[in-house]
C-alpha cells in the first residue's frame, strides 16, 4: 500500500512538474499530500455510504410492517420462544409508532410468561418486503400485562429484527368426507385417569357409533395432521372442564381403503386453542403430546420423545 501511494505520489509530481517546471520541489510535495488526502476523503465517503445501505435499514422496516399490521387488523401471535407452535397469547395492534407498539390481548392459550425487558417472538401472516417475505420479528417487552395499566394490554418496542419463520411442523390436512374418520375424545389426563378408555362412552365424539344421537352426528372433523386434530363441536357437547391447556384421550378411527376397516389409534393430547365457530359450535384445537398401545381392556399411554 506504501509503494502504491508512493508511485501516485510521484507521478503526479512529474505531472504537475511537467506542467510548471518552475514551481519548487517543496511546494509540489505539499500539493500531491492535498490531492492525496482529498482522494483518501472520498474513498472513505463512498464507504460509509455502502456500509449504511447494506447494515442499516432493512427492507421490512422501511416498509414498516408493523404498521401494516395495525391497518389490516391482522392477528398476530406471541410467543417467549422460537417456537411458532408454542403461542402464548393473540393480540392485535392498537397503536404503532417510532418508539413501541400497543397491543390488545384477544385470546390467551396459556400466561405470557413474559416481564418487563424479557424478547418475545410477534408472528403474522407473511407480509411482503422490498426484497422478501417475512412473517416474525423480535421485539422488547416495554410494559407487561401484569406491570401495565390495562390488564389485556402489553406495549413492546420496535422490532429488533425481521425474519420468517416455518408457521407449522406438521401440514394439515383438511377432512372434507366425514365419512372416513371417526372421533372418541375424553377430557381427563390419560396418564392418571382411572377412565377405562375402551369401554367407557366419550366426553366428544364425532360421527358417533350411535346414529341417534344427533348432536354427536353434528360435531365433525375439521382438519388433522401428524402433530393434531381440528374439531367442531356443538356447544352442549362441551362440559364445564373444557378449557385450554387441559389434557384429553382420543381414540381415532381412520378408515384403511386398502383393509376395507377402520383402524383405531389412541393418543394423548392437549387442547390447544377454542375458538368460536358456527352458531352453536365451538373450533377445538388439540395438540397430540402421546401415544397409547391397548393391553387388555386398558390403555398403556407414552409421551412422544
Amino acid at each position: 500500500m506504501t509503494d502504491f501511494i508512493n508511485a501516485i505520489s510521484n507521478g503526479l509530481k512529474e505531472w504537475v512538474q511537467a506542467l510548471a517546471p518552475d514551481v519548487p520541489g517543496q511546494l509540489l510535495g505539499y500539493g500531491g499530500a492535498v490531492i492525496l488526502g482529498g482522494l483518501a476523503l472520498i474513498l472513505v465517503i463512498i464507504a460509509l455510504r455502502l456500509f449504511r445501505s447494506k447494515g442499516g435499514r432493512t427492507s421490512a422496516k422501511r416498509v414498516n410492517i408493523p404498521k401494516i399490521i395495525q391497518q389490516e387488523g391482522s392477528v398476530v401471535d406471541v410467543s417467549t420462544s422460537q417456537d411458532t407452535d408454542d403461542i402464548s397469547t393473540r393480540c392485535v395492534f392498537t397503536s404503532v409508532s417510532s418508539g413501541k407498539i400497543k397491543c390488545e390481548i384477544i385470546d390467551r392459550l396459556k400466561p405470557l410468561d413474559a416481564k418487563k425487558g424479557d424478547l418475545i417472538t410477534c408472528i403474522f401472516a407473511p407480509k411482503k418486503t422490498v426484497s422478501d417475505k417475512v412473517n416474525a420479528f423480535v421485539s422488547t417487552v416495554i410494559e407487561s400485562e401484569t406491570d401495565g395499566r390495562k390488564p389485556d394490554r402489553i406495549v413492546l418496542s420496535v422490532p429488533q429484527k425481521f425474519t420468517m419463520m416455518p408457521r407449522r411442523k406438521h401440514a394439515r390436512k383438511r377432512v372434507a368426507d366425514q365419512q372416513f374418520i371417526r372421533v372418541k375424545l375424553w377430557i381427563d389426563d390419560p396418564f392418571s385417569s382411572d377412565i377405562p378408555f375402551q369401554d367407557a362412552t366419550p366426553h366428544i365424539s364425532v360421527n358417533s357409533f350411535n346414529s341417534e344421537n344427533s348432536v354427536s352426528n353434528a360435531n365433525a372433523v375439521l382438519n388433522i395432521s401428524h402433530g393434531g386434530i381440528g374439531l367442531s363441536v356443538h356447544n352442549t357437547n362441551l362440559n364445564e372442564n373444557c378449557a385450554v391447556g387441559v389434557p384429553v384421550a382420543i381414540n381415532l378411527f381412520m378408515f384403511n381403503f386398502r383393509e376395507k376397516t377402520f383402524k383405531p389409534y389412541w393418543y394423548a393430547g392437549e387442547i390447544r386453542t377454542m375458538h368460536e365457530g358456527r352458531p352453536g359450535t365451538t373450533r377445538l384445537g388439540v395438540k397430540f403430546t402421546g401415544y397409547g398401545e391397548p393391553e387388555g381392556s386398558l390403555v398403556r399411554w407414552e409421551l412422544f420423545d
